[in-house]
């Protein structure tokens, strides 16, 4: 546990100083928040909660990107490098290291939504009760163990440069599908009903209930949907970690 820990904490800081991960994680996503919420809000939507609604929408789009930089690129990266074999050959055990890369994609969601947060109360006024402020952060903190999962599978499968083009080919898609750069109501029907089922609409969406004035709403469908990501992920990472740490790559 300790040699795990102190794994991540030395992964942890690599990764929070890497240029990629402060420019798609958390810059891409403040930018976007604040070009759509105080320059281009007229032509988006007219709704007077829209500032914190798409808030909290840009915080789920960077701690998805956030947990597949720390855990599905740096993962495959390693992996082809030979630095994943070198590890395994110190008294790190495989577990450990994939929960060590587990522990850092777990924190590296929560950099995008704190500074985004912030931009919305400072920068769009955005007021909510202190005890809604923090149930949605840890709502997408919490739920965002699904995105790790979603990072490890891609780290687990994909080896080398590959590592980064696939988590990019699953980041865009889920997250433009989701709902969480533009809002679904001009997508076609069969398109907004796809959303329903994807975890980054389900997050954006338990993170909207747990807000004032958010109405009502299907809580148990997205927390459902990402129940069963989240089961179908982990049993994906389980089978072929088996198959990774054995073969010692």
């Amino acid at each position: 546990m300790t040699d795990m820990l102190r794994y991540a904490k030395l992964d942890t800081l690599c990764l929070i100083r890497s240029a990629y991960f402060l420019t798609f994680s958390v810059l891409f996503s403040a930018g976007f928040y604040v070009m759509f919420t105080m320059v281009a809000q007229d032509a988006i939507s007219d709704s007077p909660l829209f500032a914190r609604d798409y808030m909290l929408s840009m915080s789920v789009s960077g701690a998805f990107f956030g947990a597949l930089n720390g855990a599905g690129i740096r993962l495959g990266t390693e992996r082809g490098e030979g630095w994943a074999r070198q590890v395994l050959l110190t008294p790190l055990s495989g577990a450990a290291y994939l929960a060590a890369k587990a522990l850092t994609a777990w924190l590296a969601t929560l950099p995008a939504a704190v500074v985004v947060f912030a931009l919305g109360a400072f920068a769009n006024d955005v007021s909510m009760p202190a005890a809604d402020w923090i149930a949605a952060l840890a709502v997408i903190w919490g739920a965002g163990l699904v995105f790790v999962l979603a990072g490890l599978v891609v780290g687990l499968v994909a080896v080398g440069e590959s590592a980064q083009y696939i988590s990019l080919g699953v980041f865009f898609p889920l997250a433009m599908l989701g709902g969480l750069w533009f809002p679904l109501d001009d997508f076609p029907s069969a398109l907004r009903h796809f959303a329903d089922y994807l975890p980054t609409r389900a997050l954006d969406q338990l993170a909207t209930l747990v807000t004032p004035n958010a109405g009502e709403g299907p809580v148990l469908r997205p927390v459902l949907v990402l129940v069963c990501w989240g089961v179908a992920l982990a049993g994906v990472v389980l089978s072929r970690s088996r198959a990774v740490v054995l073969a010692r790559v």
